[in-house]
């Protein structure tokens, strides 16, 4: 093969293809674009094979490479046959080409032998999918071989099949989107029923495309609309119009077949892959795929607008075994003990009159999960009955009736009542296996009652309606989106379920709260996985008020794990899960973190064992002896107090002896990133002494002028002043920046004496006690900061009101406090030792000096030993003993 001279580029192929089309490439050409395009020859090679050299192909037509591309301009025959003819000369196969190729100029077609696909285009579209061609390249399809070949690969396929029809067929509308969604339902549901028994012969549904159907495909979509047609029916009169290779498709309806709709136009391809999905053994398909196919199919920035988040089957355990099945074990465990036949029989009348209830369900995987495990248990439950000798024939009480789901995306939709009647079939051929019975799996049964539409807008009482004593379990992972990233829509539906004060709720609050009130004064019960932020700062005051005072508690919950799944776009998120129900209906609370599970007095909404308090801002410090904190200075001077370094030098080089008029500004942005500025301070001055300075009065002369003109005229008096003046004077004073990056992993605050002055973008505390610092900037504070704190976008929001004076400081004697001095210190030396980075650099996780790690490691652990001898684990220990702290402080 001729050595390639550079690497490939998607985006250069883009611009060389597009082009290409300008060009007029005739088909003898195109080979030699394709391979400068793909495999980066330059002309050197490709004279090289023009004149033979490398070119194993004799015939004078073809191009072949070895182990790359056969290639033909057309001729007389078909592109296809073409092809066909290269793909059986022996001669050509030898060389193991892993693409052929044919066109004329105008069209192009490609076989892949390695993927049994086709690809066949004008070669002046080729620059919109060009994917087909990256073995070219170089670059092939990793595979992963924990997965398995139905779940991921046939996902895959039927995405390709989705897109090929999508390229033959203009879909202008909603309802011929829906057509193609319900199109593409039925073709899974025959790819699946081939391979579990519910057709009477194995791959019925493909053998009979492969052997009734033309290669070109020009005859396949009336073919799959007689087969459609005939699984539709059981009406003789329509059957004995259809062709007898059709008799054999039996009657399946429950819906599925049973409205007669426009098939899509079908292309060769198109059958290729149909035959190729079909090949794959369906039988034991995971409730995965149907989630995969769906992210698979729609475009990602598609899926986060519906905030489409796919849970795998591990994650749907951590919420449904808490929220119910931990309990219906539990039960079938006791009566199994106690050898109570009766209990026993109770408890699978239990299960068949349950209700499930997923209000934002996707593709399905969670309400599929559900009935997959209470039907397992159910089947357990009979294994028991007969070996105690129960006479009577085992039956499953368990109806996809008692399943109930919302959907704002249709085709989920539609993919969420077929999963549940492929889960239906699954369970029915376990119950086959273990009993020898089996209800007639066709025709189709009414599946799960899954509703089409918006889920904040929709009455969920008439989606999934139930009485006080029913029992009834509501689950999902709703969508999250931010209260700063939702869309008009979104935020309409935040404005018509909570009415009022929800400005900084994330969506995903609509389904928390509209849960809350479906379940009130009942025996329901939900969970939810969520992202943490609405059990933080004011999100949890505003969320958590209005469920409580539903009278609900939380009865179980997942502090934050890390959270992905095998589909196509994979999604890794934070998340948690929270489990709510009635306070008359707790009979224990469990919180769970790292693989642990824990037994509870309480579960706040912070996720934590303490009391539930909700953090109310206040003017002063909850605890006594601490001093104030204000904002830094305001200046409000329109920038004619302020100077930069140069114009302090310059102003200083006139009048050497006004250095004492110009003081230090410290900034937030200034101190974190190792900025200098300087302002004109004039308080405590007599007027005579700065009037003469030409330069100082032009100042003074113009910001009077600046202030007159504003909203505050009144501060034109004193135009020599900043606006506000808030800082101790006659102190050294701790700087906290107003804002600061989420990812470090403390805020950085300083320590400056008397001689600076804060800008109103800093917090400060007025003190000569190094100790405060210390705590100040410890993980312990940290933790109640990230808690309690508000957010801009997803930095922190340091406030004085809610992080400072309702901090609950621990009570220290003075050996702590000389303790936490001399830590202090350490901290702000080892800064200093590192004067070549900044603030900024020296605190980022990445960038952050082992010293200064180490320093703060002992810092945070002398102030923990302030709170309790041992040393806390995590933060959520933290704040268990802060909050239960906080709580002991503001009971009266």
């Amino acid at each position: 093969m001729a050595k390639k001279t550079k690497s490939f580029s998607h985006i250069e192929a883009q611009d060389a293809l597009e082009k290409l089309n300008e060009s007029h490439s005739s088909g003898e050409e195109l080979v030699y674009h394709l391979l400068s395009i793909f495999c980066g020859y330059g002309e050197g090679n490709i004279r090289r094979i023009r004149e033979g050299v490398g070119n194993k192909a004799k015939d004078g037509r073809t191009v072949l490479i070895p182990n790359l591309i056969a290639y033909r301009p057309k001729g007389l025959f078909d592109f296809h046959d073409e092809i066909k003819d290269m793909q059986t000369d022996a001669r050509i196969v030898k060389q193991t080409p892993r693409l052929y190729v044919v066109s004329d100029g105008k069209t192009i077609v490609a076989a892949d032998p390695k993927e049994q696909d086709i690809y066949e285009n004008e070669v002046a579209l080729m620059w919109k999918d060009f994917e087909f061609f990256y073995p070219l390249a170089g670059i092939e399809k990793i595979r992963h071989v924990e997965e398995t070949e139905a779940d991921v690969k046939s996902a895959e396929l039927m995405a390709k099949i989705f897109d090929e029809i999508r390229r033959h067929n203009d879909i202008k509308d909603k309802t011929e989107m829906h057509n193609l969604n319900i199109f593409m339902s039925r073709l899974l549901f025959c790819f699946f029923a081939e391979d579990t028994r519910l057709f009477p012969e194995p791959q019925l549904f493909t053998n009979s495309i492969r052997q009734h159907t033309a290669e070109d495909g020009h005859d396949l979509a009336e073919f799959i609309d007689r087969a459609f047609l005939a699984m539709s029916t059981d009406n003789p009169a329509v059957l004995d119009t259809l062709p007898k290779q059709f008799a054999i498709f039996p009657y399946v309806n429950g819906g599925l077949f049973e409205q007669r709709l426009p098939i899509p136009v079908l292309s060769r391809r198109a059958r290729v892959l149909m035959i190729k999905c079909g090949d794959f053994d369906w039988k034991d398909i995971n409730p995965d795929i149907f989630g995969s196919m769906i992210q698979a199919v729609v475009t990602p920035e598609m899926r986060a607008g519906l905030g489409m988040h796919y849970t795998s089957v591990p994650n749907i355990m951590k919420l449904i075994c808490p929220l119910f099945l931990d309990e219906l074990n539990e039960e079938f465990e006791v009566a199994k003990g106690t050898k109570d036949i009766r209990r026993l029989r109770k408890l699978l009348v239990r299960l068949g009159k349950i209700k499930f209830f997923d209000p934002a369900c996707g593709s399905g995987n969670f309400l599929i999960v559900s009935y997959k495990c209470v039907r397992e248990l159910e089947i357990k439950i009979w294994e028991v009955l007969r070996k105690w000798g129960e006479p009577e024939l085992p039956m499953s009480n368990i109806s996809l009736q008692q399943f109930y789901g919302i959907e704002i995306d249709d085709f989920a939709c539609d993919t969420a009542t077929l999963s549940l009647w492929l889960a239906e079939h699954q369970m029915n051929n376990k119950f086959e296996a273990a009993f020898g019975i089996r209800p007639n799996a066709l025709p189709l049964r009414p599946s799960g009652h899954i509703v089409c539409g918006n889920a904040c807008r929709l009455d969920w009482e008439k989606v999934c309606p139930h009485t006080a004593e029913e029992e009834v379990y509501v689950m999902g992972n709703p969508p999250y989106v931010g209260s700063r990233r939702q869309n008009e829509t979104q935020k309409t539906d935040m404005k018509f379920l909570f009415k009022e004060d929800y400005g900084e709720l994330d969506y995903i609050s609509c389904w928390f709260f509209a849960c809350s009130n479906y379940i009130r004064d009942t025996k329901g019960r939900y969970a939810f996985v969520s992202t943490n932020s609405i059990c933080q700062g004011l999100q949890m005051s505003l969320l958590w008020k209005r469920i409580l005072a539903n009278h609900q508690v939380i009865n179980f919950a997942y502090s934050s794990f890390k959270w992905s799944n095998n589909a196509k776009y994979n999604a890794i998120v934070t998340v948690i899960i929270v489990g709510v129900c009635n306070e008359k209906d707790v009979k224990k609370k469990m919180l769970y973190s790292d693989g642990h599970s824990k037994l509870v007095d309480n579960i706040s909404p912070l996720l934590i064992d303490s009391p539930t308090v909700f953090v109310e801002g206040t003017s002063k410090p909850i605890c006594k002896g601490i001093p104030l904190m204000n904002f830094g200075n305001m200046p409000a001077d329109g920038g004619k107090l302020i100077l930069s370094e140069t114009e302090r030098e310059e102003l200083v080089g006139l009048y050497p002896n006004i250095e004492h008029f110009i003081r230090p500004l410290i900034g937030a942005e200034d101190f974190i990133n190792g900025k200098n500025r300087w302002c004109i301070w004039l308080y405590g001055c007599s007027a005579n002494d700065y009037l003469g300075i030409k330069e100082i009065r032009q100042r003074i002369e113009e910001l009077k002028i600046i202030r007159e003109q504003s909203s505050r005229p009144q501060l034109a008096a004193i135009p020599h002043l900043f606006a506000q003046i808030t800082q101790p004077l006659d102190k050294s004073f701790i700087l906290i920046p107003c804002h600061s990056s989420e990812n470090r992993e403390y805020i950085p605050m300083g320590f400056f004496n008397k001689g600076n002055i804060a800008h109103n973008s800093c917090l400060v505390v007025g003190t000569d006690d190094l100790w405060l610092f210390g705590i100040l900037t410890s993980k312990m504070h940290m933790a109640w900061v990230k808690t309690v704190g508000g957010r801009l976008k997803t930095d922190y929001r340091y406030s004085a009101q809610l992080c400072y004076n309702t901090f609950p400081f621990p009570a220290i004697n003075e050996a702590q406090k000389a303790e936490l001095e001399k830590l202090a210190q350490e901290v702000l030396d080892v800064r200093d030792q590192h004067f070549d980075m900044t603030l900024g650099e020296q605190y980022n996780p990445e960038t952050m000096p082992e010293a200064l790690k180490e320093v703060h490691h002992r810092l945070d652990l002398a102030v923990e030993r302030c709170y309790r001898p041992e040393p806390f684990s995590s933060d959520e220990e933290r704040l268990e003993c802060l909050f239960k702290l906080y709580a002991k402080m503001t009971k009266k």
